[in-house]
């Protein structure tokens, strides 16, 4: 018996798995940013982050794929043809109410997490000193009420690219939460006051 289609179907449900698992990660950090008003294209996110993400959306709904495999593992362990049969003629449906469950996975375990975090006042993420390049007597008097926060360390760095630092001011009050966007050659100088690790 040749083994090429079993290698087939094995290298078929890699694949499959792989795009499941960056369908997650990319919905939640879609959905992630989306809460401080940012878009992930901007950001320049690396490929390999949504994989990291993918997982932790596993991670949030590990019974539901738990039972998933143990699903389809009894099914084709009982080899029972005629659901079998009706598998094979529905893959591409089946394939695509996968995608679209992983999708949702991904926006709940954002939305979990960010109600979490929230919570806390995003306690995990660091608290930032930041003096601007900007001469506070030439601002607005808005913007010198801003640069005050800034250097008296009120913000928390959410995240830091090759261009910009993204900082938020956590509060108690609902919805999205702005994000205070600085590009790096209107820094003069940042400092990062040390808070406990985790996600």
């Amino acid at each position: 018996m040749s083994t090429n289609p079993r290698i087939l179907d094995l290298g078929a449900a890699v694949t499959l798995i792989t795009a499941l698992i960056y369908t997650a990660g990319w919905s939640y950090a879609y959905h992630w940013y989306d809460r401080f008003e940012l878009g992930l294209i901007g950001l320049g996110i690396p490929f390999q982050y949504h994989f990291m993400y993918g997982f932790w959306v596993l991670q949030s709904f590990w019974w539901l794929i738990l039972a998933i495999v143990w699903m389809v593992g009894l099914t084709y362990w009982a080899r029972v043809d005629p659901i079998l049969d009706l598998m094979a003629r529905t893959a591409p449906l089946w394939g695509l109410l996968a995608f679209v469950l992983f999708y949702f996975m991904g926006e709940a375990a954002a939305r979990a997490d960010y109600r979490d975090h929230r919570e806390s006042g995003f306690q995990h993420y660091p608290l930032v000193r930041v003096w601007a390049t900007l001469d506070p007597g030439d601002a607005p008097a808005k913007l010198q009420t801003v640069q005050q926060d800034l250097t008296a360390g009120n913000y928390r760095l959410l995240l830091q690219t090759a261009r910009s630092l993204y900082l938020i001011r956590p509060n108690q009050d609902g919805g999205q939460m702005p994000t205070l966007q600085i590009p790096h050659d209107q820094i003069r100088a940042l400092r990062r006051i040390p808070t406990n690790p985790g996600r």
